[in-house]
């Protein structure tokens, strides 16, 4: 299998949320796994943070990084830590300069064999809920590409994890779910209908200007179909609001 196909399975995997296999710790797993095997990540070690704020080890991928992840907790230091608190990547392409960074850290990371470190924010909605560690037994750290592809499945998983519902889906509410979108679609067309019938439009130029006014907006698309179907916003405010 390349990569392509193992990125491919990896996102199909973190978001099949209503598979009766998965919880929060084997999302978290599968991320961690995922950044070894396909991002080229040596160990992983994923936090997350409490409704307190504080941090707490979610998924780690072998021993050293478990002990690793525990003293970052205690000493109040690490590139996991910065990471959330930050809110922002952070990169240490050579740990040997981190040692007034992280002076209980770093030399900890090196003397069980590790010589560069990530650390990525695990977010959703801009709202950083924990951080990725990415430990290499190299220095020189992760290439700008591998950085930005875990970075997408990280942000996979976060997405996946605040939709996961702890009571397994029924047949009948995936159902519901498939007949809510058809009647979604349905909205949107013929609003899309009375904005090109009064502005003399095409339909994807009756559709783009929904979207660009929904998005200036700053609502959804079937809001501003709703609103338009039910006559509490006209065809040619949006026409206005789009140009």
């Amino acid at each position: 299998m390349n990569r392509e196909q193992q990125l491919a399975e990896a996102f199909v995997g973190l978001t099949d949320t209503l598979a009766d296999d998965i919880d929060p710790v084997m999302l978290m797993e599968r991320l961690a796994r995922h950044c070894v095997e396909i991002i080229g990540s040596d160990a992983v070690g994923i936090m997350m943070a409490t409704s307190r704020g504080d941090l707490r080890t979610m998924a780690v991928t072998d021993e050293r990084t478990g002990f690793l992840e525990l003293l970052e907790l205690q000493a109040g230091e690490g590139p996991c830590l910065e990471c959330y608190r930050k809110g922002v990547p952070v990169a240490s392409p050579d740990l040997e300069e981190q040692s007034d960074r992280w002076p209980e850290w770093a030399p900890l990371a090196r003397r069980f064999g590790f010589r560069s470190a990530h650390a990525l924010p695990l977010r959703v909605n801009q709202q950083t809920i924990g951080s990725v560690n990415l430990l290499l037994e190299t220095p020189g750290g992760l290439a700008d590409g591998d950085l930005g592809l875990a970075q997408a499945l990280a942000d996979v998983a976060a997405l996946a994890l605040i939709h996961w519902s702890a009571e397994p889906t029924r047949p009948t509410e995936i159902h519901t779910r498939v007949q809510v979108s058809i009647a979604a679609k349905a909205t949107v067309d013929m609003a899309t209908g009375m904005v090109a019938e009064f502005g003399d439009l095409t339909s994807i130029e009756a559709l783009s200007a929904l979207h660009v006014y929904a998005a200036r907006h700053n609502g959804r698309l079937i809001d501003t179909a709703r609103a338009l179907v039910r006559r509490t916003l006209r065809a040619e405010e949006v026409l206005a609001g789009s140009r």
